[in-house]
């Protein structure tokens, strides 16, 4: 608009000038025709980009170049950027900041692993009663198989069905009320919708509708049986069920459609977008072309379905009606068109089982090649087919090939096939109601909100303080709004309390159970010591990769500093933060725990390291549980309790409360106005130390508790579940990093419970914040890998996610531009530890040098001086027998290197050929030559 409105003043000035001039057109006109075609030509240049919702920014390319661009976008020049690329992530940034807020979140999305233990716990004990009612026909058809007089006495068994019908039929009703008044109401707000998001809900829409079509026929079925006098044969009754038999056919069919959909698109028209690649994401003509099998198996079926029903048009038993009829010799032996028709259709059964499973593993394979973070929510909805839609197929088949071929004449079997296979179509709801709570769209309620704002990311600290900004105005909004809701009385009042998510008990309520649960710890204090946050004010956390980054650089320093031969050093540390000054290392002998502490006017950061020796490894195994002191019980009742080990390291010769008070005191001296940081990190026993400090510095320094962050790696389970649920309400802003299969932040078992938000980054350049429970069974493989739990191999997953943003597969939304930003402001490789891991090798996935950490270079680098001594004295008739001062590297420092760089031993790192020799009582490194 503003560009369109600067070209049309120019035109004006052009026929101004030209009117002050005195020239005028032959014709008399004060302007010509040219003047008009060039401000037409003006005008519709800048209307086209109205009508088609451009909403492109205006970017100078100054401000590009120079880095002041202005906004919430910081973006440091750097040589090795392409200008386009900075101006495309400029753009995307934009955009996704001005869509943000409006976008839609399906449920699947955003869903807490509360929510989803609460499904998976209903989902169980559903598809129990399921299979219960199964046993119960099996039974019942062995029992009465060749009993006439079973024909009297079902009217109990009708009435036992239409209840469990009708309370299935109850359950998805409330689900389906629920998802189409979320829907509609996302939609009456003009909310952002994506096509797979749109394709999600079309698909809970279809089943919805058949599902429910079928229960109301289930129920008018149960009903004849009961009202009429021997049902079984009648005309209306074979309709019933040719109908239900063609739902369930189309939702059959429905599903294969959709599981084809999520398998990769193999057509001969290349996809052009990298992140849709499915073939749902194909034009409908190829899907169409795709899901021919699926309409052959239905027609199939469906022609079954009606032969089936003309038979039984034709064939009517005698008597129906009739008061005597529960007395009549009725046969049940199927004929043999009938029996005919139960072999195709048992055989159509059995190829929509075989084609449903085969399309679910392979969309399971095909989602197995591509970035987990880019295909999450379809990851996710195949998942949910895998454990609940092959069931359901596989318990149809079973059940209908039971009752027609065994025991083929009873009449239990007849019936319960005429009067719609009961278990079937109650796993079917099931699945129908997990579809339409995974598919609904979140509230706008706080806690949808909060888990929203968690699955962002920033780049840079300073875009991390912005957006913490924008989101406690955004928040206190919000919050106004609940309140106004709470105090609004009447019906009115409780639908816009329903509207906002103010009935049910919400996360929110609980943290607020745990932050009065830690005032009460605090003997009460809380929040009133003098410029204090209060504790009962929520904090917001973010991600942030300076951070992390950072905190992953404080680790090392924490294992290697005054270390000889150490890759990594305290000047660097300092410099990380512009007034770190001071540093100071803490020893306790007893249980062998270091803690380095950094610190400047208005930072502190606190690293703990991790396992090393024999007393570390004594800590580790004490994983039994003790109160944690001052002992004191959540608003359940449960003892707040964490793991033995950790918390006696913690205490041993008042650690603990000595390192508080330190901390405590160099935080007086923070500059007045000036907000001060604390970070808390660590790594494997460390990080379960940094949680267990944080947690007790909040408690005994409640007004800096708004500056403290928590980044661990590779840290085990501390506390159960109150401990946890206290500590993300003290310190929200937790973050547990993981690299991929490290099997450690899964231990210890039991009723252990990790601490702070889960960020799981993989070599592939994955980046997945705050996994649910059903994403971490597909993340997580059984056992884990120990090498993953090493920091060197943190730092290549690390580097692989910041070379994955210049990757038009894997890349996050302004992920180029947030590396960018990141690179200017701190030295990547160096931080990371790696050589060969510049910003220039991060954005050229070609580049034939591979990222190497520093100690295994090192270690290359000590083995060629070897080598090269060794040639030599061997070529010079010298004795090889070596002095102090003429070995190469020491046994010690040579070990060290090799551990810390994820080695067994120095084979593992220096490759096959290399081994380690006793020259002269000095071992050096050498090959077998």
């Amino acid at each position: 608009i503003r560009t369109g409105i600067a070209y049309t003043m120019n035109c004006y000035v052009v026929i101004l000038s030209r009117v002050v001039g005195g020239r005028y057109a032959p014709n008399g006109s004060p302007y010509s025709h040219h003047d008009m075609a060039f401000c037409g030509i003006v005008l519709l240049r800048n209307c086209i980009p109205l009508f088609q919702r451009d909403s492109r920014p205006v970017v100078d390319a100054t401000q590009v170049s120079t880095g002041t661009l202005s906004g919430s976008v910081h973006m440091p020049a750097h040589p090795d950027v392409p200008q386009t690329v900075l101006e495309d992530e400029v753009e995307a940034q934009k955009q996704g900041a001005k869509q943000g807020s409006s976008r839609v979140l399906l449920r699947m999305e955003t869903m807490t692993s509360a929510t989803v233990i609460w499904l998976q716990v209903g989902v169980a004990l559903s598809f129990a009663l399921v299979n219960a009612f199964t046993i119960t026909i099996f039974l019942q058809k062995f029992q009465y198989s060749n009993d006439l007089q079973i024909l009297s006495q079902l009217t109990s068994w009708f009435i036992v069905q239409l209840a469990l019908v009708s309370v299935f039929f109850f359950i998805l009703l409330t689900c389906a009320a629920s998802w189409f008044q979320r829907v509609w109401k996302r939609q009456s707000a003009h909310r952002v919708w994506t096509q797979r998001q749109r394709l999600y809900v079309l698909d809970a829409a279809v089943l919805i509708s058949l599902q429910s079509l079928v229960m109301t026929l289930l129920i008018v079925s149960q009903s004849i049986a009961i009202a009429v006098p021997c049902p079984w044969f009648k005309q209306s009754v074979s309709l019933l069920s040719f109908i239900r038999w063609t739902l369930t056919n189309s939702i059959l069919a429905w599903m294969c459609v959709m599981m084809r959909g999520m398998c990769w698109y193999c057509g001969s028209v290349q996809l052009p977008d990298p992140d849709r690649q499915l073939t749902i994401d194909a034009p409908w003509r190829r899907q169409a072309w795709a899901n021919l099998p699926t309409l052959l198996i239905f027609l199939s079926t469906e022609a079954v379905v009606v032969a089936k029903l003309a038979y039984r048009w034709i064939d009517v038993q005698e008597a129906v009606g009739v008061p005597a009829c529960r007395t009549y010799p009725y046969d049940c032996t199927p004929s043999t068109g009938e029996f005919v028709i139960n072999i195709v259709t048992t055989v159509c059964l059995l190829v929509y089982a075989v084609y449903y499973i085969y399309l679910v593993v392979q969309a399971r394979a095909d989602h197995a090649k591509v970035p987990f973070t880019r295909y999450r929510v379809t990851y996710l909805y195949v998942q949910m087919h895998a454990r609940h839609g092959i069931f359901i197929v596989v318990l149809l088949l079973v059940v209908s090939t039971v009752l027609r071929f065994v025991e083929s004449k009873s009449c239990w079997s007849f019936v319960d096939i005429q009067f719609g296979l009961i278990p079937t179509q109650l796993a079917i709801t099931v699945l129908v109601c997990v579809v339409s709570i995974l598919t609904a769209p979140c509230s706008d309620s706080m806690d949808n909100l909060k888990q929203r704002w968690l699955m962002e990311v920033a780049w840079s600290e300073p875009q991390r303080e912005e957006a913490l900004a924008d989101r406690h105005i955004e928040f206190l909004s919000r919050q106004g709004e609940e309140a106004a809701a709470a105090a609004e009385g009447g019906m009115l009042g409780t639908l816009r309390r329903m509207s906002i998510g103010l009935v049910r008990p919400s996360m929110s309520h609980m943290a607020e159970q745990a932050q009065g649960a830690l005032r009460q710890a605090m003997g009460g204090t809380a929040g009133n010591a003098p410029g204090a946050t209060p504790i009962s004010e929520p904090r917001l956390a973010m991600l942030c990769m300076e951070t992390l980054l950072k905190s992953l650089y404080f680790c090392k320093l924490a294992y290697r500093l005054e270390t000889p031969d150490s890759p990594v050093s305290i000047e660097h540390g300092l410099s990380l933060y512009p007034d770190l000054q001071h540093h100071e290392l803490l020893l306790e002998p007893a249980t062998d725990t270091r803690v380095l502490l950094v610190w400047g006017r208005s930072t502190l950061v606190v690293a703990f390291r991790g396992t090393v020796t024999r007393k570390n490894v004594l800590t580790d195994l004490e994983a039994w549980s003790t109160p944690h002191l001052p002992s004191r019980k959540n608003a359940y009742g449960r003892t707040l309790r964490v793991h033995a080990g950790f918390y006696r390291a913690w205490r041993t010769a008042d650690l603990g409360d000595r390192l508080v008070s330190r901390l405590a005191q160099l935080l007086e001296g923070c500059p007045h106005g000036a907000r001060p940081r604390a970070l808390f990190t660590g790594h494997s026993l460390g990080g379960a130390l940094a949680v267990l400090a944080s947690i007790e510095f909040v408690r005994r320094a409640p007004q800096y508790a708004a500056g403290v962050s928590v980044y661990t790696f590779g840290s085990p389970r501390v506390g159960n579940g109150p401990f946890a649920t206290e500590h993300r309400a003290a310190v929200p802003d937790c973050w547990s990093v993981i690299n991929n299969q490290d099997p450690i932040p899964r231990i210890p078992k039991g009723w252990f419970h990790g601490a702070g938000h889960r960020v799981v980054v993989t070599p592939r350049g994955d980046l997945i914040i705050k996994p649910s429970t059903l994403e971490l069974s597909v993340i997580f493989k059984s056992g884990g890998v120990a090498a993953h739990h090493r920091l060197p191999n943190y730092s290549l997953s690390l580097f692989s996610l910041f070379r994955a943003q210049f990757d038009a597969a894997k890349k996050m939304e302004g992920g180029a531009l947030g590396v960018t930003i990141l690179a200017g402001r701190l030295d990547v490789g160096q931080t990371l530890v790696l050589r060969y891991a510049g910003l220039r090798e991060i954005m050229d996935a070609r580049e034939r040098r591979m990222p190497m950490p520093v100690e295994v270079y090192q270690l290359r680098k000590a083995r060629k001086r070897a080598i090269a001594c060794v040639e030599e004295r061997a070529i010079s008739g010298t004795s090889t027998t070596f002095s102090q001062d003429d070995s190469i590297i020491s046994e010690q420092t040579a070990l060290e290197l090799a551990k810390q760089a994820g080695a067994v031993g120095e084979e593992d790192v220096l490759g096959d050929t290399s081994v380690v020799r006793d020259l002269g009582g000095k071992r050096v490194l050498g090959t077998q030559e």
